[in-house]
């Protein structure tokens, strides 16, 4: 005799879990995120492409110029930058205006050319003049003289000229200068120096060149 099921499918204990169900509130804000973020990433990158657009080439220093010297052609390169730093950079078409002017400080490489680093005006100017010295080794700073150093020139003692009254004597023996270029050391150690001195210390720089003399290094001018 047969026996008959009689359990229903609904009195069936359920094996299998039911896949949880995101609430639709919680989807909606995952959506205004997500739609924010990508809109604040547009307006990002729409900034930045303004701000690349709006560049213009300024003229940098492709190598060092010395104070004094005259900027030449290839001592200035180019580099894209905001169109605003023209405030205090000189735009690349305006190479014409920059070569042939001076520099009024030592000038390096990589940095911006501005227009206080460059002056009309050459050297020697009115009432000075450039002399040349040649020092022995132990007759200059061991870490040697460069381009605007201000020294002071002690010329080598000499009783005739000293007793005569000859330049040194009348100018003093030791004058200010300020170095214009220096030459590496030669072969014994000796230097080449060109001092920039007024008209009215000429004399003395003269005879320190054709006796000699020491040079030293002058710290900063007292305000």
């Amino acid at each position: 005799m047969s026996t008959t099921d009689t359990t229903s499918p609904r009195d069936e204990p359920s094996t299998g879990k039911a896949s949880p169900r995101v609430p639709s509130r919680r989807r909606r804000w995952v959506w205004i995120t997500a739609t924010a973020l990508v809109l604040g990433a547009v307006a990002g990158n729409a900034v930045l492409i303004e701000q690349l657009a709006d560049r213009e080439p300024m003229l940098v220093l492709a190598r060092d110029v010395a104070w004094g010297q005259q900027v030449s052609g290839p001592d200035v390169t180019t580099a894209d930058l905001p169109a605003d730093a023209h405030r205090f950079a000189i735009p690349e078409d305006r190479r014409h205006q920059v070569l042939g002017l001076v520099a009024t400080q030592n000038l390096t490489a990589g940095e911006l050319l501005a227009r206080h680093d460059l002056s009309p005006q050459v050297i020697p100017g009115p009432g000075q003049r450039v002399v040349g010295l040649r020092l022995e080794p132990g007759r200059y700073p061991a870490r040697g003289l460069a381009p605007n150093d201000p020294v002071a020139v002690h010329l080598t003692p000499d009783d005739t000229n000293t007793n005569s009254g000859g330049a040194a004597a009348e100018h003093g023996e030791e004058f200010s200068a300020r170095v214009v270029r220096a030459s590496a050391p030669d072969a014994e150690g000796a230097i080449v120096v060109d001092l920039l001195v007024p008209e009215a210390t000429a004399p003395a720089a003269v005879e320190a060149a054709v006796r000699g003399a020491h040079v030293s290094l002058l710290g900063p001018a007292e305000e």
